[in-house]
């Protein structure tokens, strides 16, 4: 029988109808996503980066005293650089708690260096209390330092336990669990524009009788050279400043991911801060048409080398200290101590 347009009607409005609700129902749950992806990013910011990332990251300088007329001495803390602590796995074991770990503190060379030529005999590094009271200052010779033979990077055992049992921060970035190396990054995806953390102390805003790091977020600018082993450094796009020298850059982990891209769930150490790349302007003299002045800015770019050459600068004497301690067969009393022992350790607590 023929439909008549009553009776062909009325499917079409029940079709559309139908549609209408389930395009409603479609876009509130799209909504309801969107707003669910967002809580969670902002409830999860803080624990974006750990707060053990934080406690291992130090402030390295000298103390100075400051005499001012009619006024008693006043002693002040100035910070030259940051370093961080850095275990390297030297011993494995499917329990955490079995692993054993020799611990470096990690800086630039710069650091140290400039330290040296200034007529310094020592540097001094400053540790807070684990209850949040005031910090502890070590001095370690700059003969305790050793150097990457070609890098600007310098490391010295820490004698983690011993800041353990003193009630002093002795988080560390350890090599199996916090790191990406050069290959790992691959594996992850990691390319410019990537969010990161660059923790430090600059231009010596380290506080008054603690560490208070200050936490700069950046992204990488360029890595693919890196990645393509056409360069032993990256660059990231981070204002860095005298004292960043020698501090941590850390991944942002990145739970959502565009098509064709990685996502990453962790935080991860991926480097270390050189310095600042410089913008070079010349003013020139409209008469003699003669350079007269040079400015020289920040750029806002940054120098950083990758972990593989922590790991390339502590690999031999970690493993060292680890071969000499199970030699005098004490691995068993170690009890999870992180390697070296105090004896190992050239830092001192200053008077």
């Amino acid at each position: 029988m023929p439909c008549g347009p009553r009776m062909c009607a009325y499917p079409t409005r029940w079709s559309r109808s139908v549609w209408h609700h389930l395009s409603k129902l479609f876009n509130c749950a799209r909504a309801s996503l969107i707003l669910l992806l967002v809580c969670y990013c902002q409830s999860s910011y803080a624990a974006l980066l750990p707060p053990d990332f934080i406690s291992a990251v130090v402030s390295l300088g000298t103390t100075q005293t400051i005499q001012e007329p009619g006024k008693p001495p006043l002693t002040r803390w100035i910070t030259v650089g940051t370093g961080f602590f850095y275990g390297y796995l030297v011993h494995s074991d499917p329990a955490p708690d079995k692993r054993k770990y020799a611990v470096y503190l990690i800086t630039a060379a710069h650091v140290v260096k400039g330290l040296a030529e200034a007529g310094k005999t020592n540097i001094e590094i400053r540790i807070d209390a684990t209850d949040k009271s005031n910090s502890e200052k070590f001095e370690i010779p700059l003969s305790g330092w050793f150097f990457h033979p070609s890098l600007d990077l310098t490391a010295t055992p820490i004698p983690i336990q011993l800041l353990k049992q003193k009630g002093l921060q002795n988080s560390f970035f350890s090599s199996d669990e916090h790191t990406f190396t050069i290959s790992q990054m691959n594996e992850v995806g990691a390319a410019a524009g990537d969010d990161i953390f660059v923790p430090g102390f600059p231009m010596g805003l380290s506080g008054e009788r603690r560490n208070y790091v200050i936490v700069r977020r950046g992204a990488i600018a360029r890595i693919s050279e890196l990645l393509e082993g056409a360069s032993k450094k990256f660059l990231i796009d981070a204002f860095v400043f005298p004292g960043n020298s020698g501090g941590p850059v850390i991944l942002k982990p990145e739970i959502i991911s565009i098509q064709g891209t990685k996502s990453n769930s962790k935080a991860a150490l991926i480097g270390v801060v050189l310095s600042y790349e410089s913008y070079i302007d010349t003013a020139i003299s409209q008469q003699t048409k003669r350079a007269r002045i040079t400015f020289e800015e920040n750029s806002g770019l940054a120098e950083v080398l990758p972990i593989d050459f922590v790991n390339e600068l502590v690999k031999e004497r970690a493993e060292q200290l680890w071969r000499a301690e199970m030699e005098r067969d004490s691995a068993a009393s170690l009890q999870n101590a992180p390697l070296p022992s105090q004896q190992n350790s050239p830092m001192q607590a200053k008077e």
